[in-house]
């Protein structure tokens, strides 16, 4: 299945739990320009691809992996992965706060 770039900066992104400003910012690119590269309004330059990728802290072969479904976010796999990728970045005190509120969320969801 061929994927385009947005679609593969998209996964990249949100895997990581990056907000699109987030990583505009990282990348030294506009919030707005970086929504249209995902939705495949634009095409980036070889000179902004490499900012993206770079902040995305990946290499080019990771991003290019035709291993990797980009469309395959219905795997309890991917949404795990995010999480995961959020919580990495909290001090251990927010960490506890996070993890007493899933408790409570997936008490309430059974």
């Amino acid at each position: 299945m061929e994927q385009t770039v947005g679609e593969r900066i998209r996964y990249f992104r949100m895997h990581q739990g990056l907000s699109q400003e987030k990583l505009a910012l990282a990348a030294g690119i506009n919030t707005a320009f970086l929504g249209h590269l995902e939705r495949g309004l634009k095409s980036p330059t070889m000179t902004t691809l490499d900012k993206i990728i770079k902040a995305l802290g990946i290499s080019y072969c990771e991003f290019f992996d035709d291993a990797i479904d980009v469309n395959d976010t219905e795997s309890r796999k991917f949404y795990t992965d995010i999480i995961e990728g959020c919580l990495k970045r909290l001090p251990e005190e927010k960490l506890k706060i996070v993890a007493d509120v899933i408790m409570k969320i997936t008490d309430l969801a059974e």
